[in-house]
């Protein structure tokens, strides 16, 4: 499997193993780094991979390199105590796959928590997991013990898309259920928030959390590339609406790109880390983003 295999969600999603698929995903990015992502003060070695130019000559172990006549980084694992709270939307409107192989919002949302669930064990931090619709679906409270990252794996392979999302009142029991502060990863397509909605964000950063959101979009829902007549359904309250795409598109790309400007603008104000990821992208870019915030909040 090449680099871009690793990270290509069209590829991955073909199996539900999501433990299989974040430790394959994780493992073949962090080898395509050119530097440790597990290392520092006051932490603990755990194996051994291949230099690679750019590593830091200080983490070649050079008694390896005179018995082998091979240049080995150590890899270490930090020995921190963050908790790491990672909460999907798994609402109807995420289950939208548009056309050709792509993946729905949904599938690629789960496969990032996983990833990101996988990398946060693997630097020592402690992990949760919570999911959510119009009620809480999931509730795996943060823990740093054997097995944590497959519990909430087989949890994501339980879950399924379901109808319309609370946002304000989920996130707002979940403000409540997160007393220690953390790191908060959201993972959602933004559909249907409120003022509710930007409460509990709100009120996540006034309890001094950290957060990243992650907007799971797909191409269709911002290129609007339809031509025939076209009839819409509203996957979460039913809704249906028939029409001439080359009558609404305008309006249509104003109005969507208005609204993810303004979801933009307001996490930037509650310096929260808005990342847009479309459904058609690598996984890199994702995962990126979770290391630079985390490397942040240290």
């Amino acid at each position: 499997m090449t680099k871009e295999q690793y990270l290509d969600p069209s590829i991955l999603s073909k199996t539900d193993n999501y433990f299989l698929l974040a430790r394959t995903i994780v493992e073949g990015f962090i080898t395509g780094m050119h530097r440790s992502l597990y290392h520092g003060f006051g932490s603990e070695f755990v194996h051994y991979r291949n230099y690679t130019a750019g590593d830091d000559l200080k983490y070649v172990d050079w008694k390896v390199y005179a018995r082998l006549g091979k240049l080995q980084v150590k890899v270490f694992q930090e020995e921190t105590n963050t908790n790491c709270y990672i909460v999907l939307d798994t609402s109807k409107s995420m289950d939208y796959s548009g056309s050709g192989e792509r993946v729905s919002k949904l599938e690629y949302g789960k496969i990032l928590a996983a990833c990101i669930a996988y990398m946060v064990s693997r630097q020592g931090d402690n992990v949760g997991f919570y999911a959510y619709d119009s009620q809480l679906r999931s509730c795996i409270k943060p823990g740093h013990r054997t097995g944590q990252v497959q519990n909430i794996c087989g949890e994501l392979t339980r879950l399924q898309a379901h109808g319309s999302c609370a946002h304000d009142k989920i996130l707002g029991q979940l403000a409540e259920l997160f007393r220690r502060r953390g790191l908060i990863i959201l993972i959602t397509d933004f559909m249907e928030t409120g003022d509710g909605f930007r409460k509990a964000i709100r009120y996540f950063r006034v309890s001094h959390h950290d957060c990243i959101v992650f907007n799971i979009l797909d191409d269709d829902e911002l290129s609007f590339p339809f031509g025939d007549t076209v009839r819409f359904t509203d996957s979460e309250t039913g809704n249906e609406i028939t029409t001439a795409p080359e009558l609404v598109r305008e309006r249509y790309l104003k109005a969507v790109n208005a609204y993810f400007q303004e979801v933009k603008d307001f996490c930037r104000e509650d310096n929260v880390d808005y990342n847009r990821i479309m459904t058609s992208a690598p996984l890199a870019k994702a995962l990126s983003s979770y290391l630079h915030r985390r490397e942040m909040f240290k």
